[in-house]
């Protein structure tokens, strides 16, 4: 699949990959394409691409404000779908222990 593909199908996440590949962190980008392509489920695809943003959270700061914003809108996106699952409970609590520090 092609950044301009994944732009298709998930515009916020495409942009976050390609702004990765900006500032020469293209093993993340291609780590969040895999992640895209593997589930079998949507719950399994937003899961593996949270593990890996927020593995990756202080790339965060280094990216635009329009990547900065796709960032959050996953993030927000992945609490929806996953609301009330451990994994959900486990992200969001991770999360907010990286805010605290």
């Amino acid at each position: 699949m092609t950044d301009d593909e994944l732009k298709n199908c998930w515009p916020e996440l495409g942009v976050i990959v390609v702004e990765l590949r900006l500032i020469n962190q293209p093993a993340v980008a291609d780590k969040l394409v895999a992640a895209f392509l593997a589930g079998s489920t949507s719950s399994e695809v937003v899961g593996g691409i949270g593990i890996i943003l927020r593995d990756h959270r202080a790339l965060r700061p280094q990216l635009s404000n329009l990547a900065i914003g796709a960032w959050d809108a996953i993030m927000a996106d992945i609490t929806r779908t996953l609301r009330g699952s451990k994994f959900a409970q486990w992200l969001d609590q991770l999360t907010r222990r990286a805010g605290e520090g």
